[in-house]
């Protein structure tokens, strides 16, 4: 008799915990909700760029198209700053928000052109199919990996001048990806995990402007893709505008061995396009 009543009870709790219907984002109408804005700064020293030798790569003469310095290499500039040092790519998001206006997001179109990889950021929902448009005459073959344990997620070859297709779907909790060309390493592009509609991609100066936003507690997110993620509380009130303003460490970027000047990868002598020093040698 107990064991019948354990069984039932077990059937019980099964049925109703894959009954219970998961969490989703609830759009309603927001009626003068609030506003967060700022900015996102680069201080302290800059990393030096990434720099691809193109010699060990095929298609050299069509990658040295763009990107490339006056020793056939690829130059990666990670950190796109502004005069005022204005950090842009910096996914600004806003955490645990249960219902809001319409998830109206656009939809992910990559292109490939010159052997490199448009735009540098991409914002991504869990499932989130998306598509790469090679221009290129040559195919490329990409692997996108979920980059918080390595983990590749899929494989997608990118025929010669046609538009493939991928589909990303992330382990629980996870929410950074990255797609790199398996021939040649320097075609990257990163997408981030968003979970309703607060979000902002910070643009050229670094300036960020999320509205109707629900009064409430919130917990606003700042990432980069080579940076550690910043978070900040709030409280926020009906049509009230808060601003906001992140900075990142350039001196705290930590390059894997791999990407360092011992290694040969980074030059000593590399500069960032738009620096002071970048200037003066006319980048």
């Amino acid at each position: 008799m107990k064991k019948t009543f354990l069984q039932f009870l077990f059937a019980l709790i099964t049925l109703l915990t894959f009954s219970i219907p998961a969490f989703s984002y609830q759009e309603i109408n927001v009626q003068n909700g609030g506003t967060i804005k700022g900015n996102t700064k680069m201080i302290g020293g800059m990393p030096y760029p990434r720099v691809y030798h193109l010699i060990l790569f095929p298609n050299i003469d069509m990658c040295a198209e763009v990107d490339t310095d006056d020793e056939m290499n690829r130059v990666l500039d990670d950190f796109k700053v502004s005069d005022k040092g204005g950090l842009r790519d910096t996914i600004i998001t806003l955490e645990h928000v249960d219902a809001g206006k319409p998830f109206n997001k656009e939809p992910i179109n990559i292109v490939s052109e010159n052997c490199k990889f448009f735009p540098d950021v991409n914002i991504i929902r869990q499932g989130e199919s998306f598509k790469i448009d090679n221009i290129d005459a040559v195919m490329h073959n990409s692997q996108v990996y979920q980059k918080e344990r390595g983990k590749i997620l899929l494989n997608i070859p990118i025929p010669a001048e046609e538009v493939s297709e991928g589909k990303v779907t992330f382990e629980k909790n996870y929410k950074i990806m990255q797609m790199i060309c398996g021939m040649h390493e320097f075609m990257q592009t990163w997408g981030y995990r968003v979970q309703n509609p607060y979000y902002f991609k910070t643009d050229k100066d670094g300036n960020f402007n999320i509205g109707d936003i629900p009064p409430g507690e919130y917990v606003v997110n700042a990432w980069h893709y080579l940076m550690k993620p910043q978070k900040k509380k709030i409280k926020i009130a009906a049509g009230e505008t808060i601003n906001l303003n992140f900075e990142f460490d350039g001196d705290k970027v930590e390059r894997p061995f791999y990407e360092t000047i011992k290694s040969g990868r980074i030059k000593k002598d590399a500069v960032v396009p738009g620096t002071a020093k970048g200037k003066e040698m006319g980048r």
